[in-house]
């Protein structure tokens, strides 16, 4: 009997404050173009045609993609994607535990997009405060590069948590 093939699972994490950043960005970016279009001298138009270039333009490097990407579950590993910040696989050998998490770390420590927390060895990789989910790993490993410290556990938001604990223990053949 041939082996049979596993299909990368799409693991959707909420997107409401990357799309509100990109939009306030964009407005930022478009009224710093129409102060640069009115301005009636050549340093005022340049400044603010530079002002929304360099400022608003990485912020928008840094909003848009994450809402366009998404979490995997392959079938060796966790892929991790969000945006231009994270972009990692987790195999799953590698992971020990999946439970519900909560924010008892705050939300100004926890923050949106994708942070490490080398005192705790943890990794965040949230959109959100709520949905929580926490990924204990077998040791410390090293994701994301070799500048990054090692982790021990990783705190993931997710739409569907139920959904997602399930096929993450059942790849990962944790008990259930």
């Amino acid at each position: 009997m041939p082996p049979v093939a596993v299909d990368a699972v799409r693991i959707d994490y909420p997107k409401l404050w990357f799309a509100a950043g990109a939009a306030i960005d964009a407005l930022a970016m478009a009224v710093m173009f129409f102060l640069a279009y009115d301005a009636v001298e050549d340093f005022a138009r340049i400044m603010w045609t530079a002002c929304a270039v360099l400022i608003c333009g990485p912020l928008l490097l840094l909003f848009v993609p994450p809402m366009f990407t998404s979490h995997h579950a392959g079938e060796k590993g966790l892929h991790l994607r969000m945006g231009l910040l994270m972009n990692t696989t987790v195999p799953y050998r590698y992971i020990k535990g999946v439970t519900d998490a909560k924010v008892t770390y705050g939300s100004v420590m926890v923050g949106i997009g994708v942070k490490y927390v080398a005192k705790k060895r943890t990794v965040f990789v949230t959109a959100s405060f709520k949905e929580l989910i926490s990924i204990k790993l077998d040791g410390p490993q090293q994701l994301g590069g070799p500048m990054r410290p090692l982790v021990d556990q990783i705190v993931l938001s997710v739409k569907d948590k139920e959904g997602f604990v399930s096929i993450v223990k059942d790849r990962a053949g944790l008990e259930g």
